[in-house]
């Protein structure tokens, strides 16, 4: 009776244990998943997106190091005060020669903050209220590009005004010239227009090519790319049975 209920006690810690084990490894297969799923997601730039996928992996895997990427995330999403927090979980989880870089940009973040706020404060009027982390503030128009294409577009209408005149002089020169042989015979009456035609001809070749240089640099600066974010830490992520790149570190 005594070896019956002790094997069936032993056998139920068995199914116990394997049952655990089940929903360990499916635990870790979807912290996995979500890991990656949030690290797709901040490559498209969908950061709101990917710090949801990052904290969920989080909380179903525990591992510190996802605390660094879901840093990155509130960072990125405007969350300055919680990308503090986050980063200073995952300092004590940081090798030695790390720990100094995430202290430097906690420091960095803790200024941003306080320069919102000081921003805030003064907009409005002294008042002690807490920043909006949510609404960094709005990035400058570029006013280089329209300056630059107005510019050209003026020094354009210049060579047109040029190219006008000469030609009024040449109507003149043909008006009141004669050709006879190879030569063109005219009164001293036009000897303006002959100066006038030469000087328009060129005033008006030069702002064309200048127009033309002036408008190029213009659309050059109006489509040239962006300036990108700071890169972030390169890095190998791996988890069992599977590998991926990471924004920043590791799973």
């Amino acid at each position: 009776m005594r070896s019956s209920l002790l094997l069936g006690f032993l056998l139920s810690l068995v199914q116990v244990s394997s049952s655990s084990a089940v929903a360990q490894t499916q635990s870790d297969e979807r912290a996995r998943e979500l890991y990656l799923l949030g690290d797709d997601l901040y490559s498209q730039g969908r950061y709101e997106e990917a710090l949801a996928a990052f904290e969920e992996s989080y909380q179903l895997s525990g591992r510190p190091l996802l605390l660094f990427n879901i840093a990155n995330a509130q960072e990125r999403s405007g969350l300055w005060q919680a990308a503090i927090e986050s980063l200073e979980a995952y300092l004590p989880h940081a090798d030695e020669a790390e720990a100094g870089r995430v202290r430097a940009r906690i420091q960095s973040l803790r200024q941003r903050v306080e320069r919102l706020e000081s921003m805030r404060r003064v907009e409005g009027g002294g008042d002690d209220e807490e920043p909006n982390e949510t609404a960094p503030p709005t990035p400058r128009r570029d006013i280089a590009p329209p300056l630059v294409l107005a510019t050209g577009g003026a020094v354009l209408v210049g060579g047109v005004v040029a190219a006008i005149i000469a030609q009024g002089a040449r109507s003149t020169l043909r008006d009141e010239c004669a050709l006879v042989g190879d030569r063109r015979l005219c009164p001293n009456t036009v000897g303006d227009a002959e100066a006038r035609d030469r000087r328009a001809s060129i005033s008006a070749d030069v702002l064309f090519v200048a127009a033309a240089a002036t408008l190029a640099v213009g659309l050059y600066l109006l489509l040239r790319p962006r300036a990108a974010p700071p890169p972030l830490e390169p890095g190998a992520a791996f988890a069992p049975g599977a590998g991926a790149v990471t924004l920043r570190g590791r799973f």
